[in-house]
C-alpha cells in the first residue's frame, strides 16, 4: 500500500508557491482554467496558525484542485463553457465546504469536458487537456483537468465528478486512483448537474489512503486510515466480457491479475446478465440534463436564463450542437425512455447482487477502459465504466501495471456493499500487491 501524500505541509506558503509555479510551468497541458488569487494569503494564515500549534484539521494548508463544475465561493464556475464565464457562486458546494473546514486550500479550478458531456476533456474556455505522461494524448474526461493537474504535480489531490466514468477514465489514463462513490443525491449540493440519477463526486489522488481520507471528509466522517487486509481468501469476479481487445493493455492486465493470485486472491471468471443492455443503453443524462440544468441556472443570478439561451448564444463548443439540440427536446423526466432506463438500473443492481451472492464474490474486476488512448481525440472507453454508473454501486480505479510503452493500465473494482469501506480495503490490498516494498 502506498504512503499517504495529502499531509499538512510544514511550510504552507512555500508549498502553495511551489504548486503555483508548477501550474505556470505546465500551462501547455490546459489543465487549469484559473487559480485562486487568495491562495497564498490563505497559506500565510495557515502558517500563522501552525506556528501557534493550531492546525485547523487533517488537511491544514493542503492545496487541492477542484473541477470547474463544483462551486467554490469567490471563484468562477464555468463548466468550461464560454457562455458561463461570468458566473460566480456565492456559496461553496457541500463537499468543498467540508474540505475547507478540514483546512484545505482550494488552489485552482480544473478544465473539463464542456458541461461534463464527454470522455475527452475539451472546452471552449480551455481547449484540450493533455496527458502529462504523454502530452500528445488526451487526459480523458470529463474530469481530465483534475487528473492532469494531479499527475503533473500541481497538487496531490483533486475533486472530479463521475456520471458515466468521468473520474475513473482520466485517472486510468494518467495512472491515478479515482473513486466513484455510491450515488447520494445530497452530496451533489452546489455541483452543476448532468444526470440526477447518476452524478457522483469523488477524489482523484495518487493512493488509496488519500482517496479514503478525502472521501471520508467529503461525507462528513471523521478521518480514518484504511485497515490493511490480506488478499488470501478474497474472491474476485473478473468480467471477461469487459476486458476489451487492446493487446498492449491485455498483456499488462493479465500480468496484474497474476500478481493478485500470487498474493492469495481467488480470481474467477463471471458472466453478468444485461451487459448487452448496458452497452446499448442511452445515458439518462440525455433525458435529465435539460430539466436539472435549467433549474440549476435559475439558482445563479446573472447566469443565462436556461439551456435554450446558451444554445442561442452560440458560446459553446460547436461540436456539441447536435447533442444540445437533442437535449432541448426533453422537457420532462418521466418519458417511456427515461422509465426504461430506471428499470434497467434496478435490474442491473439485482443481477450484480445475485451473481456476487451465488459466486461468493467479494468484488468485481475489469479494466477501467477497453482501449488505451493514442491521440487527443475521443477514445471509446467501452461500457465498463457504465456498470457502476447505471447500477449506482461504488467503484474505484487504481493503476495495476504499465504497458511496454509505459502507459498506465487501470484496474476497476466494483462492490455491491452498502458503503465504500470494504471497497477501499480491497483496493488498498490490491495496491500493495501491485507495489511491493
Amino acid at each position: 500500500m502506498l504512503n499517504r501524500r495529502l499531509i499538512p505541509p510544514a511550510d504552507c506558503p512555500e508549498e502553495i508557491t511551489r504548486r503555483l509555479t508548477m501550474i505556470e510551468r505546465r500551462a501547455d497541458l490546459n489543465a487549469i482554467l484559473g487559480v485562486n488569487p487568495d491562495a497564498l494569503s490563505q497559506a500565510m494564515q495557515c502558517q500563522t496558525l501552525r506556528r501557534r500549534g493550531m492546525l485547523s484539521g487533517p488537511l491544514h494548508g493542503v492545496p487541492l484542485i477542484v473541477k470547474d463544475n463544483i462551486a467554490c465561493a469567490g471563484l468562477p464556475l464555468t463548466l468550461g463553457c464560454s457562455s458561463l464565464s461570468a458566473l460566480q457562486p456565492t456559496a461553496d458546494a457541500l463537499v468543498v465546504r467540508r474540505l475547507r473546514d478540514a483546512g484545505a486550500i482550494i488552489l485552482a479550478r480544473a478544465n473539463m469536458s464542456e458541461f461534463a458531456f464527454d470522455v475527452r476533456s475539451r472546452s471552449s474556455l480551455g481547449g484540450d487537456v493533455r496527458n502529462p505522461l504523454f502530452p500528445n494524448v488526451t487526459a480523458g474526461g470529463s474530469s481530465g483537468g483534475s487528473a492532469a493537474a494531479v499527475a503533473a504535480g500541481m497538487a496531490e489531490g483533486a475533486l472530479g465528478t463521475d456520471t458515466g466514468g468521468s473520474i475513473r477514465i482520466p485517472c486510468s489514463y494518467t495512472g491515478l486512483v479515482g473513486l466513484r462513490p455510491r450515488v447520494r443525491r445530497e452530496q451533489m449540493a452546489g455541483i452543476a448537474p448532468l444526470s440526477l440519477s447518476k452524478d457522483t463526486v469523488g477524489p482523484m489522488v495518487h493512493c488509496v489512503q488519500d482517496a479514503a481520507l478525502l472521501h471520508g471528509i467529503m461525507h462528513g466522517h471523521p478521518p480514518s486510515t484504511v485497515e490493511t487486509v490480506s488478499l488470501k481468501g478474497v474472491r474476485f469476479g473478473v468480467i471477461r466480457a469487459l476486458e476489451g481487445d487492446d493487446p498492449h493493455q491485455l498483456e499488462a492486465w493479465h500480468a496484474a491479475i497474476g500478481r493478485l493470485r500470487l498474493h492469495g486472491a481467488a480470481v474467477v471468471a463471471v458472466d453478468i446478465p444485461l451487459l448487452r443492455d448496458v452497452e446499448m443503453a442511452t445515458c439518462l443524462s440525455m433525458y435529465e440534463f435539460r430539466v436539472a440544468f435549467d433549474g440549476w441556472l435559475q439558482q445563479h443570478p446573472g447566469a443565462p436564463h436556461d439551456l435554450q439561451a446558451i444554445v442561442a448564444s452560440g458560446q459553446y463548443l460547436a461540436e456539441f450542437l447536435p447533442l444540445l439540440t437533442s437535449m432541448l427536446s426533453c422537457r420532462t423526466l418521466k418519458t417511456p425512455a427515461w422509465l426504461a432506463g430506471r428499470r434497467l438500473r434496478r435490474a442491473l443492481r439485482m443481477a450484480l447482487i445475485q451473481v456476487a451472492e451465488q459466486g461468493r464474490i467479494d468484488a468485481f474486476l475489469y479494466p477501467t477502459v477497453c482501449r488505451l488512448p493514442d491521440s487527443l481525440e475521443k477514445m471509446p472507453p467501452g461500457h465498463a465504466p457504465e456498470l457502476a454508473a447505471i447500477s449506482g454501486f461504488a467503484a474505484i480505479t487504481l493503476p495495476c501495471a504499465r504497458t511496454r510503452t509505459h502507459f498506465p493500465v487501470g484496474l476497476e473494482i466494483l462492490s455491491t456493499a452498502e458503503d465504500e469501506s470494504s471497497l477501499l480495503a480491497l483496493a488498498a490490498a490490491c495496491e500493495t500487491a501491485f507495489n511491493p516494498r
